[in-house]
């Protein structure tokens, strides 16, 4: 079973594609895989995660699950499956070998000839929509709230409803994201770098701030990737 860090392939430039093995990715178990039904149509996506790979015969992972309940899939299914290693998106096509029910649910994939390879840049942005609040420093009185409308482990927009900072302004953030079914919360000082106005879904005038981060701690920066690439796959055609 393979589960060791491995050397990626070498990419070209950014946002160009490259084929390579899932021997190169750096899947490990617990990681996630967004398989799409290969039936023209369907758009809908079943997240499982990995439990092992068995090179070069099947990739195991959970039984797809929404909201609590078992998801049937049948032998021979084909998918489109995505999931992303690094600051690289992946997809290969895959096929159900068997599907087990003890002693929990999980299946084997067919473990991929090849896989396609896209390169994301650092600060490519996804559209959220999370509530923030925003204090002057650490542990200080609220300045006002807001709503992250796009977000990057640079810095994230806001859409506020009125106007209680000003443009250079420290500040410090604080909200909260779910990746499948954890949440986390994310505290980070940054910078206004941008006050604007502009229509709400609405129509009704709002504010907007352009945010930049501070340097994330480690932990913040890896939860706000993974996040972006999560709606990153769910975009993904």
């Amino acid at each position: 079973m393979s589960t060791g860090h491995r050397k990626p392939p070498h990419q070209s430039d950014a946002g160009v594609g490259a084929s390579a093995s899932l021997d190169d990715v750096k899947l490990m178990p617990g990681d996630s895989l967004h398989l799409q039904p290969m039936v023209e149509g369907n758009q809908d996506r079943l997240t499982v995660h990995i439990i092992g790979v068995m090179r070069p015969k099947s990739v195991l992972v959970t039984a797809p699950m929404i909201d609590g309940k078992l998801i049937f899939v049948r032998e021979a299914q084909p998918f489109l499956v995505r999931t992303f290693s690094g600051l690289n998106v992946c997809a290969f096509r895959s096929r159900v070998l068997k599907a087990h029910h003890t002693p929990f649910p999980y299946l084997h994939l067919s473990y991929p000839d090849s896989i396609q390879l896209m390169r994301i840049r650092k600060a490519v942005r996804a559209r959220v929509q999370i509530i923030t609040a925003i204090h002057a420093e650490a542990g200080s009185k609220l300045l006002g709230a807001g709503r992250i409308v796009d977000l990057s482990v640079g810095g994230a927009k806001v859409l506020a409803g009125g106007t209680f900072v000003e443009k250079d302004q420290r500040v410090f953030l604080v909200f909260k994201v779910k990746l499948d079914e954890i949440e986390e919360i994310i505290e980070t000082p940054a910078t206004i770098r941008s006050i604007g106005q502009e229509d709400d879904d609405e129509g009704k005038e709002v504010t907007t701030l352009g945010i930049q981060f501070e340097k994330l701690d480690p932990h913040s920066h890896l939860v706000i990737m993974n996040l972006v690439y999560q709606y990153l796959l769910k975009e993904a055609a």
